[in-house]
């Protein structure tokens, strides 16, 4: 171990850019020793250190894992590609970020799959770790490969690559696998037995060896059966009770090499009361539940104290939905508005009570207000379950200029079933109405930047059932809002059209898509989810090379009723109820074209 630190530092660390990221000595690193650990645990992000740092699932699984007795978890992250050149060409394997440990030494490594584009980042770390990159290849020696987080909801793609997911909420079941784990150590199981026995007793898991894809009669989508008669052939999301029962993140890690969020992260609400058709967070994070204001104040105050940041950010799906969100907010701003420590509202949901914007900010940091309006017209908003009205947004918006604010940020997707010309339009026309606003009260236009995303049908949703239109309809659409911003105090960004489609294959394919994944990395695709890396080309090989129909992944309707690639997998939202919504989607959208 001290030999392969000194390789890091002397060979590694000199010849990178930004070595800083490398280096694994934040301030509130537990720094474990794993020597003397009855279990080891790497949590490996499968991204750039700047976003992983920043991520709060793996800094909450961190600290709980750190503070179990007898359990040592260090962090690993997805080097850049200078780096994996130079760890290539020296021999210089994954590691821990902390011990300096090769991360094939540890008895756990587990990745957060939070989106799609990480897919190939996965295999990148395998490979640089020395870890065989498909289950089945792995021996007694090598760790156990778990994953959580979103892809974990539809596995398949990455199930030849993962011993074992983790569905849902991770708290309790990585806790009863670190049990089973230590006890699997004393006793001298092998790598099968301690498989099948998580697969058996531990609930939200799934091992995809013990199961199989097959194809339904005459075809159609993937059925996922068990092959022993022994595991669930259903395995459900795993949802925590209580948020006390998470980590508080009182101390969390603070980036030595810049970080995307550098501020106190406080989760104040798992789960959302809303119920958009096309969210794949809010239908499967259920129920909704909540931390006092007495708990948050507490963590803010002692994550500030242990951080030096200057910024606090009330995290949640819709925090503008918590119940007491007047209260939380003087009770901070009483604290800390004194310090110079700021309030960051990341995801205010503009509704018929934004008018008491002014009220509620006026200690808030005013970057810029953010509205997920998601469709320009309100019969497109009806359709999607998004309960805001136009008029409920120029509201908010004027309040959020007479408190201070002076920029607004509107997300937007295009490509949604029953979207004509006239709705992509009223994208364009809501902006500048918006920007009007700024006139009444500030004298000229305010600014709009209107991001832009093209819709992806994701399982778990009601929208599941929809295929995803395709890239001349989405270049067309981007053509026309240019043409109608062009002059005008409203911007428009655009997420890279291939990128989408890419993460419609990745979320909505079956086990197959695996091989198409590990084609495109060795042909060389890294970093997918950064526009300077991503490579399309390398994709447009791979599938071809495979010979997968990637089209009827993407863009064909699922028949209803019908098992899809990821029914084995339970969401709150049954099967029953999830159709119900599509068809009254539909209904909507058929009742007001008529």
């Amino acid at each position: 171990m001290r030999d392969l630190g000194l390789l890091i530092s002397e060979q590694l660390l000199p010849r990178v850019a930004r070595p800083g990221q490398y280096v694994g000595l934040e301030i509130n690193a537990r720094c474990k020793d794993v020597d003397a650990a009855d279990v080891t645990v790497a949590l490996a992000f499968p991204d750039a250190y700047t976003i992983g740092i920043s991520h709060l699932g793996g800094q909450v699984l961190y600290q709980m894992l750190n503070d179990t007795p007898g359990v040592a978890c260090d962090r690993a992250y997805c080097p850049a590609p200078d780096a994996e050149r130079i760890m290539r060409e020296r021999s210089i394997p994954l590691f821990g970020w902390e011990s300096r440990r090769a991360l094939r030494d540890f008895d756990v490594v587990g990745f957060s799959l939070t989106y799609e584009l990480c897919a190939t980042n996965v295999l990148t770390m395998l490979d640089l770790a020395g870890i065989p990159l498909h289950s089945a290849d792995r021996g007694e020696q090598d760790p156990i490969v778990i994953a959580g987080d979103a892809m974990a909801d539809t596995p398949e793609p990455m199930a030849e690559f993962i011993d074992l997911f983790v569905v849902g909420d991770g708290e309790d079941p990585l806790r009863a696998l670190v049990e089973l784990l230590r006890g699997a150590v004393r006793e001298g199981a092998t790598r099968e037995e301690i498989l099948l026995d998580a697969a058996r007793t531990v609930p939200s898991v799934y091992v995809p060896r013990f199961y199989r894809q097959r194809r339904g009669t005459g075809g159609g989508q993937a059925i996922v059966e068990p092959l022993r008669d022994d595991v669930p052939a259903t395995v459900r999301r795993a949802c925590l009770p209580d948020l006390s029962r998470s980590p508080d993140m009182s101390r969390p890690l603070v980036p030595l090499s810049e970080g995307v969020h550098e501020r106190v992260v406080i989760e104040i609400m798992r789960g959302c009361p809303n119920a958009c058709r096309f969210c794949h967070a809010g239908a499967t994070r259920l129920p909704v539940r909540l931390r006092s204001i007495d708990e948050i104040v507490r963590i803010a105050r002692a994550a500030v104290k242990a951080t030096g940041f200057r910024e606090i950010a009330l995290l949640s799906l819709s925090t503008s939905d918590y119940p007491q969100l007047e209260e939380l907010i003087d009770r901070l701003n009483a604290e800390f508005a004194p310090r110079n420590v700021s309030l960051s509202l990341p995801s205010l949901r503009p509704g018929a009570a934004l008018h008491r914007l002014p009220a509620l900010t006026s200690g808030v940091r005013k970057g810029g207000l953010t509205i997920a309006a998601e469709a320009g017209s309100d019969r497109l908003r009806r359709a999607l379950g998004k309960r805001i009205a136009e008029q409920d947004m120029l509201s908010g918006v004027r309040a959020a200029y007479e408190a201070g604010w002076r920029r607004v940020k509107v997300y937007f997707m295009a490509g949604l079933p029953g979207e004509t010309d006239e709705d992509i339009d009223a994208i364009f026309d809501l902006c500048k109405r918006l920007s009007e606003t700024g006139r009444e009260v500030i004298g000229q236009p305010g600014a709009v930047s209107a991001s832009v995303s093209w819709f992806v049908p994701k399982p778990h949703t009601p929208m599941q059932w929809a295929g995803m239109r395709g890239g001349e309809y989405f270049f067309s659409v981007r053509r026309r809002l240019r043409d109608l911003s062009r002059r005008s105090p409203v911007t428009f960004k655009f997420h890279r059209i291939e990128r989408s489609l890419l993460e419609a294959l990745l979320s909505r394919g079956d086990r197959c898509v695996g091989a198409v994944i590990e084609a495109a990395w060795r042909g060389g695709a890294r970093m997918d989810a950064w526009s300077e890396h991503f490579d399309n080309d390398k994709w447009t090989a791979a599938i071809e090379q495979v010979g997968m129909d990637a089209d009827s992944v993407i863009h064909d309707e699922l028949p209803p009723g019908e098992p899809t690639p990821w029914s084995h997998i339970l969401s709150p939202r049954s099967a029953d109820f999830l159709l119900g919504e599509y068809q009254r989607m539909q209904e909507t959208l058929l009742g007001e074209s008529s």
